[in-house]
Parts: structure tokens; C-alpha cells; sequence
């Protein structure tokens, strides 16, 4: 045998030895699978909340940009907040939303929409020239209105938030909030914001009884601007920190 020929030889030897030491058996191979699959069960949940908890505080970072974008406002035009809406008066259009009004004073649009509202909120009606088409509406401003009398729910009636629409009305000034860290001004909701029981016209909303339009999107609470500029994750609201009212 030549030597060429038994060098071939004992590299083919060594290579089938090696691959006989690394080898796995089908058992072992499913035994990893099965070990791996275990992992990433337990792995999984953790990974979603993280994901979660981003997403939260990026709504919260947004809150913040809009709290001071609000007051910034309030400060320029002799402490009155923007309108929750606005009609263009005598024709009726266009119509101005409190992000209209709040946009010079933030960084970008995207300041307008939460990460955990899926699908977004959209408003594409009477949008005034030049201003974004459709309208994110993921956050809304509290215009609570209360109740009418005939409720019967004397604690709602005057439960009057810190956000006028413009039916004629002049807007609210922040000195008229009798507790400005304590009321919120902006945040999570799905259409007008409002503590529980939501009432539509002088009878309850029967499909939020209980938690108003607030849309709890961050592990079961929402994150909200408070009328001093201030914004907190708020996992049960109170009847005060809806109204311009003190001590509620």
C-alpha cells in the first residue's frame, strides 16, 4: 500500500471516529428539542410584558410631550386651554381638534398616537387645510360633561371636566381648576374620555357601565396628562380627578 493510499485511509478514520463522538441519538436530539421548547414557554410571558412595559412608557414619554405642549399653550394664550373641538363658525367647517390647536407645540405627530392602540384611532371629517388626514385620536381630552338632573346621579351633575367644546362657549382657564395636579387633562380612551358610570344623554352607556370610555390599554390602567403638566400611569380613577371641582 502506498503512503498516499494509507494517508487517505487514516483521515478517513479519524473523521468517522470524530463524527462517532459528536453524533447524537434520536432520543438525546428530542430530549434538547423538548428541553428547548420548555425555555422558551417560560421565556415567552416574560418577553411579552417587557414588551408591554416598552410600550407603555412610550405612551407615557408621549403624555409628557403633550402635558407640557398643553400648558405651553394655555401660557401663550392668557391662560385658556384649547378647545376638546372646534367648529370654523358661521359656515360650521372646518373642525379643529385640541391636537390642532396643541401641534405647534410638539415635536412630531407621532406624539399623537399610543403604541398599544391597535387600530388606531381616526378622524378624516372636516379636517382644516394643511393638518394631518386622517387625525390620530388615540388620546382624548376630558370634556367631561356630567349628567343631566334627570339621572337621578346627583354627584355627576355639574361634573364638569377642565375641556370645553365650542357650542358657543368660551374656553376654560386653568385658574378656574380647583386642583390642576389632581384633574386630568389627556388620556388613553377609545372615544370621549370620563370616569364610570359614562352616561349618554341623561342615561347610562350601557356598554361601558362601569369605566367610562377610558381604554385600558397598559396591564389594565391608562396613562394620562394632569392640568399641571404632569403625567402618571393611573390604575383606578376617582370621581374628583374627572371634574374641575375640588375635594369630589
Amino acid at each position: 500500500m502506498t503512503q498516499e493510499r494509507r494517508s487517505v485511509l487514516n483521515r478517513a478514520a479519524v473523521r468517522s471516529a470524530f463524527l462517532s463522538f459528536i453524533g447524537f441519538t434520536l432520543i438525546e436530539l428530542l430530549v434538547v428539542i423538548a428541553i428547548i421548547a420548555v425555555l422558551a414557554a417560560m421565556l415567552m410571558p416574560a418577553l411579552a410584558r417587557a414588551k408591554q412595559k416598552g410600550r407603555q412608557t412610550a405612551c407615557l414619554s408621549n403624555m409628557r410631550q403633550i402635558g407640557l405642549g398643553t400648558m405651553l399653550y394655555a401660557h401663550d394664550y392668557n391662560d385658556f386651554l384649547p378647545y376638546g373641538y372646534a367648529y370654523v363658525w358661521p359656515q360650521g367647517k372646518p373642525l379643529y381638534w385640541w391636537q390642532d390647536f396643541c401641534r405647534p407645540y410638539m415635536q412630531t405627530e407621532l406624539i399623537y398616537s399610543c403604541p398599544s392602540a391597535l387600530p388606531h384611532g381616526r378622524w378624516t371629517d372636516l379636517r382644516p387645510p394643511g393638518t394631518p388626514k386622517p387625525l390620530v385620536k388615540d388620546y382624548l381630552c376630558n370634556a367631561q360633561g356630567g349628567a343631566y338632573p334627570e339621572s337621578g346621579k346627583k354627584e355627576w351633575v355639574n361634573a364638569n371636566g377642565p375641556f370645553i367644546n365650542n357650542w358657543g362657549n368660551p374656553s376654560r382657564r386653568l385658574a378656574e381648576i380647583q386642583d390642576t395636579p389632581g384633574t386630568i387633562a389627556i388620556c388613553d380612551a377609545n372615544t370621549n374620555a370620563g370616569f364610570g358610570p359614562a352616561f349618554l344623554d341623561d342615561s347610562p352607556d350601557r356598554k361601558n357601565p362601569t369605566m367610562g370610555h377610558v381604554a385600558k390599554r397598559h396591564s389594565g390602567g391608562y396613562n394620562a396628562s394632569f392640568c399641571d403638566g404632569h403625567a402618571n400611569f393611573v390604575k383606578k380613577s376617582t370621581l374628583g380627578m374627572w371634574t374641575s371641582r375640588a375635594n369630589d
